[in-house]
């Protein structure tokens, strides 16, 4: 394990993990947290292509920007983990660049809403929006890879549900890094990476899902994807940790894709954190991205 890894484990699990630990979950700190924390990280690079859009209520449309190559030959849609209550465009612009640049891409990055203002199914909506509106753009889904992290991992899963269910068509595969798939809080790595997770407290994750579930039942497929009926969905790749709570949730989801007869990979890294991928700190999270990008590349 790199040095910049154990330096980056170091400063989640005291300044994020023991700042969190017993503590009410204050989803306005956690979005101003991460918001100054990724200042340095939303600067476009010079070779890429920054087109801001503004939600389109008329078409059901919320904000979102296109991230882009001089010459694209592909298009990842991409959707931004944060629990469903926080992060922006902002705080995953950098990974973005990185993947648009090495997949050779155009990334289209959803601002979709955010609980507790806007709880389920408001994600889901937004998400299924812009996959709507990228067709009706005439846009082949053979050309498309949906992308997304942690919770934004899951909403990718339950845009392609969405979709399917209403006959639309699927893309060419879903690249997913630490998906949540599970909002009932079933996986045993809740409790047995409780020590290990350099970044999540197990007590807080009730009151993440609180925020996003509000009344409905968590075990609805297009909450927590692993509980769907997988048949038809494309081919899928899967990073995850072994040392973090939520590594269940992609394990599981894994071996349900198998026996859906969908072709998914997963990548499981030890001694790494949640999400690491979009980390580019960490050489670990370069070398993996890159890894991603040749998905992309090769679904497309």
């Amino acid at each position: 394990m790199s040095i910049q890894s154990i330096a980056v484990n170091l400063f989640l699990r005291v300044f994020f993990k023991r700042g969190n630990s017993l503590q009410v979950l204050d989803y306005k700190k956690a979005r101003a947290l991460v918001k100054k924390n990724s200042a340095h990280t939303s600067r476009v690079p010079s070779d890429i292509v920054h087109t801001p859009i503004a939600a389109d209520p008329s078409k059901g449309l919320c904000a979102a920007e296109w991230l882009s190559v001089k010459s694209p030959e592909r298009i990842i849609l991409y959707f931004h983990g944060g629990g469903y209550f926080f992060c922006d465009l902002e705080t995953h612009r950098g990974a973005c660049c990185y993947l648009t640049r090495h997949a050779k891409a155009r990334l289209l990055s959803v601002d979709y809403r955010l609980a507790p203002e806007h709880p389920f199914p408001a994600a889901v909506h937004d998400a299924l929006a812009w996959w709507e509106e990228l067709l009706r753009q005439g846009i082949s889904p053979k050309d498309v890879v949906f992308a997304g992290d942690s919770a934004g991992g899951g909403l990718a899963l339950a845009c392609m549900l969405a979709a399917r269910d209403k006959n639309l068509p699927m893309p060419a595969a879903a690249l997913l890094f630490s998906p949540w798939t599970d909002l009932t809080l079933s996986g045993e790595t809740i409790k047995t990476k409780a020590k290990a997770d350099v970044m999540f407290n197990a007590s807080m994750l009730p009151q993440a899902t609180k925020l996003y579930v509000n009344d409905h039942d968590a075990s609805n497929p297009l909450i927590s994807p692993l509980f769907a009926d997988l048949t038809g969905l494309p081919d899928m790749l899967i990073f995850a940790s072994e040392d973090e709570i939520l590594s269940a949730d992609s394990t599981r989801l894994h071996e349900k894709a198998k026996q859906a007869g969908v072709k998914s990979e997963l990548i499981l890294r030890k001694g790494l954190p949640h999400v690491w991928p979009i980390i580019l700190i960490m050489p670990e999270a370069k070398q993996d991205m890159k890894r991603a990008a040749a998905f992309v590349t090769q679904a497309t």
